[in-house]
């Protein structure tokens, strides 16, 4: 197999630019070479791949066939050649971002895990925090933000992330000692969790696009997830919060999605980083290190669109 390797890229050029001479040009190799290459590759394969006039050049459904193999071969050598190069040449610096507390737990806590991984030369420095954080004048790179209200207006490019998914959820203790609810008003009889601190206005938009009628009680309001989740789970209230941040604790029994026929919009993330910042920056790699993020797509905790 190895031996036909070279046969397969020659055949793959000279199909691709439809010609042996633009292929033999592209190649530095001899058109007299090109055509002996893939004369011996038909005969080890024991059928014709090209079909050759002396106006024309076509591919016959083996060579249709065998190109589609060869450009996924050489697809994935590429990229294995480029993490392997990527590997050698480790980027070095630092990254300082600020996130919101929610990306300290899994499965958004991965997504900073597999990147210090992937870059182990560059220093990652991560703020938590729902409060948004001035980026100009600040030491933060680059900021991860999702606001239902839309993002200002600044100096500062976004990158938009994807959308993530948002549910109502209780533990099963607490939903046993409220009424039943049908609606997004009727959950003024149950207590909120307002973690993070977040009008109920805004999730009443999320809903429906309508200003809340009615407002549930707060029961207990703080800026950090998990002391919010942790009072949820002790059945203090419901929480409004990423569906990924409680899909363990739903598995696990431990949590119920509420009303999960009451569909949230999903909420753009976005990065926030300088104009200037050049394309190899630490900053700029994290964003295409989530970008690519396929894991979180298939498990349905991102989305790439709406």
């Amino acid at each position: 197999m190895i031996d036909q390797l070279r046969p397969m890229e020659i055949f793959q050029c000279v199909a691709e630019l439809g010609s042996f001479r633009a292929a033999a040009k592209k190649l530095k190799l001899s058109p007299s070479v090109i055509s002996h290459h893939i004369t011996q590759l038909e005969a080890q394969l024991g059928t014709p791949l090209l079909y050759r006039s002396t106006r024309r050049m076509s591919l016959t459904d083996a060579g249709s066939e065998l190109l589609a193999a060869s450009q996924r071969m050489t697809a994935a050598a590429y990229e294995g050649l480029a993490a392997m190069n990527r590997r050698a040449h480790q980027p070095v610096g630092k990254l300082s971002i600020t996130v919101n507390t929610g990306s300290a737990s899994n499965p958004f806590a991965q997504i900073y895990t597999s990147f210090a991984k992937a870059y182990p030369k560059i220093q990652l420095s991560i703020h938590l925090s729902d409060y948004d954080v001035p980026l100009e004048g600040s030491q933060f790179d680059l900021a991860i933000r999702g606001k239902p209200g839309g993002l200002e207006d600044t100096a500062y490019r976004a990158a938009k992330l994807g959308y993530i998914p948002f549910g109502i959820f209780a533990s099963p203790q607490y939903i046993a000692t409220r009424p039943p609810v049908a609606t997004l008003d009727e959950l003024n009889g149950w207590d909120r969790i307002q973690a993070p601190v977040i009008p109920w206005s805004v999730f009443a938009k999320m809903a429906d696009g309508e200003t809340a009628t009615t407002e549930p009680s707060i029961v207990v309001s703080c800026d950090n997830f998990e002391m919010g989740r942790q009072f949820m789970l002790q059945g203090l209230g419901f929480m409004i919060e990423a569906t990924a941040l409680f899909a363990d604790d739903v598995a696990a029994g431990r949590a119920v999605q509420v009303l999960p026929g009451q569909k949230l919009r999903p909420l753009a993330v976005h990065a926030i980083y300088p104009a200037n910042a050049p394309s190899d920056s630490p900053a700029r790699l994290l964003i295409d290190h989530m970008l690519g993020l396929d894991w979180m797509v298939e498990a349905g905790y991102w989305a790439r669109e709406i």
